[in-house]
């Protein structure tokens, strides 16, 4: 079994029929850890709290003896999730952003979502995707159920993504920086990857959607990017 000081995770969106869920549950039994971050999303917005895959999720955290830093993501912050209620006596505790401290750094933790609201710009966009997004799912199939079309998924979201990439990834580095932290690791985009700039070292987990990723700490400190069978140092 692979032993991690933290292990990071991002958009698994339970709950959703694109989360490749059997994948994730493999690998969290196959894993062990000090710390998990759940670094926002891990629900998706309209999931039912007795889904099958919630239901799973909850049965492999509550069997590790780790501790858990959960982060909200966009699709939990209009809801209270079952995850906040792993142990009825201890609740976890949310957070917008987490600043962990691991004796070599500080990382500056947090979904990513707040970049929409950082300019006129962005709001403009947000509003403009969101309206495709809603477009997208009326002229679907309905058994997509208020879920993200394959249409918005394939065609509209990769746009999105590549044309605010740079962006994003200066908007979270200089976070980082302005909250003395030499590192950030952060969600989203759905975009896994680990880059370095002068501002700070950007790392993002990626996705439980399309690629099946996620982030790790080893016990002296370093941080991998792993998806599947590839791992990115």
């Amino acid at each position: 079994m692979k032993k991690y000081k933290s292990i990071f995770l991002s958009d698994i969106h339970l709950g959703s029929q694109h989360c490749k869920s059997k994948q994730l549950f493999n690998m969290l039994q196959k894993v062990e850890a000090k710390n998990l971050f759940l670094v926002g999303d891990i629900i998706t917005q309209n999931a039912k709290a007795d889904n099958k895959d919630i239901e799973k999720f909850i049965e492999i955290i509550n069997s590790k003896d780790w501790n858990i830093v959960y982060i909200l993501g966009n699709h939990e912050k209009d809801r209270i999730h079952p995850l906040i209620e792993l142990n009825p006596q201890n609740p976890l505790k949310t957070y917008h952003y987490y600043i962990y401290k691991n004796g070599k750094q500080n990382i500056y933790l947090t979904h990513g979502d707040s970049f929409h609201n950082k300019d006129i710009f962005n709001r403009i966009l947000k509003f403009t995707l969101t309206r495709v997004k809603k477009t997208a799912q009326k002229i679907e199939d309905k058994k997509y159920r208020g879920e993200a079309s394959t249409l918005y998924h394939k065609k509209v979201k990769p746009i999105a993504q590549k044309y605010l990439h740079n962006s994003y990834i200066n908007y979270l580095t200089k976070l980082a920086k302005k909250n003395n932290c030499q590192s950030t690791i952060c969600g989203h985009i759905h975009l896994p990857e680990v880059i370095k700039t002068k501002k700070a070292l950007y790392l993002n987990c990626g996705d439980w959607v399309n690629h099946s990723s996620y982030i790790v700490e080893e016990f002296n400190g370093e941080f991998k990017l792993i998806t599947l069978k590839n791992i990115i140092n």
